[in-house]
C-alpha cells in the first residue's frame, strides 16, 4: 500500500512540473506562428538577482496558463540595479 502511495506521489509531482511554462528565447520567440500570444505580463518590484527575476516571470506565466515565455529584464540606470521585468506569453 505504501508503494502505491508513494508512486501516485510521484506522478503528481512529474505532472506539476510538466505543466510549468517554458523560457524560450528571442529568435523562437520570433518564430512562435503557431502558438496563440496571450500579451505581455509586467512585474513591478525590486529584484537582487534575474534569478529571481525568472522565478518571478515563470510563476507569473503559471497563473496566465501560459507554456511559453519571453523574459525581458532591463536594469534601471541609476537606481541600485533595479529591474524592469516583463514577459510575452504564449499558449
Amino acid at each position: 500500500m505504501k508503494t502505491i502511495a508513494l508512486a501516485f506521489a510521484a506522478i503528481l509531482l512529474l505532472c506539476s512540473n510538466a505543466t510549468a511554462a517554458i523560457k524560450i528565447d528571442g529568435r523562437q520567440a520570433q518564430n512562435m506562428d503557431d502558438v496563440m500570444s496571450l500579451g505581455v505580463i509586467y512585474i513591478n518590484h525590486n529584484f537582487a538577482t534575474e534569478q529571481e527575476a525568472e522565478v518571478a516571470i515563470n510563476d507569473d506565466a503559471d497563473q496566465h496558463r501560459a507554456k511559453y515565455y519571453h523574459s525581458i529584464l532591463l536594469r534601471e540606470p541609476d537606481s541600485n540595479g533595479n529591474m524592469r521585468v516583463s514577459a510575452d506569453i504564449y499558449r
